[in-house]
């Protein structure tokens, strides 16, 4: 693996490493119950599920086994946890307008953007899943020619 890629790994474990108690203290620190608790602290948790599933990517690659089985799964599994946020971000904005009868705009722009880049990052993550598949196939017809 290159310096480059040494650095982002670590940088998520320590990220990874930092969030996980953030996550667990997140319930007993706030409060007020804030309509939005209710899907940040889910949503912090699947963020924690996809830093798992790089952090897996990471190891493969530093076994220079970039196309396995493996990673086809991995990289399906953080698809599936993007799309679930994806839907946890619609679910606060219907709660924002119905329930809350909130009037900030900034907080439909932000909550849009997130719905957005998570949706797409969930598609680009599908298209990667499905891009390793051939890859793992034609490196299994190969070794089985060689």
């Amino acid at each position: 693996m290159t310096k480059i890629g040494k650095i982002l790994k670590t940088i998520l474990i320590i990220c990874t490493i930092l969030f996980i108690p953030i996550v667990i203290i997140i319930p007993y620190t706030i409060k007020a119950i804030v309509f939005s608790n209710f899907i940040i602290y889910p949503n912090s948790i699947i963020m924690l599920l996809i830093d798992i599933q790089f952090i897996k990517l990471f190891k493969s690659l530093e076994e220079d086994n970039p196309f396995c089985k493996n990673n086809i799964l991995i990289l399906r599994r953080a698809s599936i946890y993007s799309f679930i946020m994806t839907i946890f971000w619609i679910i606060d904005s219907l709660i924002l307008y119905f329930l809350c009868n909130c009037t900030y705009i900034n907080y439909y722009i932000v909550i849009a953007f997130l719905t957005v880049l998570f949706f797409g990052v969930g598609v680009a993550l599908y298209i990667l899943s499905k891009l390793f598949s051939k890859a793992y196939t034609y490196k299994e017809e190969n070794d089985l020619t060689i």
